[in-house]
């Protein structure tokens, strides 16, 4: 069996290339990625499987986004959103399909009883900030 050398310098740059350190010229993003919900293009932070929850399920509202942006759970489930607004100014959720309109000013929080639909998405919105894609989207996933 045949051994070969190899010189420092060339397994620094072997090793660090293998972790990703060295050449390269990914950046992660920490927006998420785009997605459409509603119509309305928006970047995801991030899905939440709330099936089995039985108590209140967290949204964080900042400028001009809700985290996170993606809920899903059983179609028909029942779950009150405790919405705090993490942002600088007043932001609101709306879902027209279940007359649902709350404000929550800085700093504050609010809660809202929600229902999932019994099969695809349902799309929410901040009526203040939609059209920067502060939308977001409670989705029936069957299980």
């Amino acid at each position: 069996m045949k051994l070969f050398k190899i010189s420092p310098v060339v397994f620094l740059v072997l090793a660090l290339a293998a972790c990703g350190g060295y050449g390269s010229s990914k950046k992660k993003s920490s927006e998420g990625t785009e997605t459409t919900i509603g119509g309305v293009m928006t970047k995801s932070h991030g899905t939440k499987d709330v099936s089995g929850e039985t108590g209140k399920v967290e949204i964080d509202m900042y400028d001009n986004y809700f985290e996170p942006t993606v809920l899903k759970g059983k179609p028909g489930q029942k779950v009150t959103l405790e919405l705090k607004n993490e942002g600088k100014v007043t932001h609101n959720l709306t879902i027209s399909g279940q007359s649902i309109d709350k404000d929550v000013t800085s700093g504050q929080q609010a809660d809202v009883d929600v229902t999932f639909p019994q099969s695809g998405t349902l799309a929410f919105d901040c009526k203040y900030h939609k059209s920067t894609g502060m939308v977001g989207a409670l989705e029936a996933s069957s299980y």
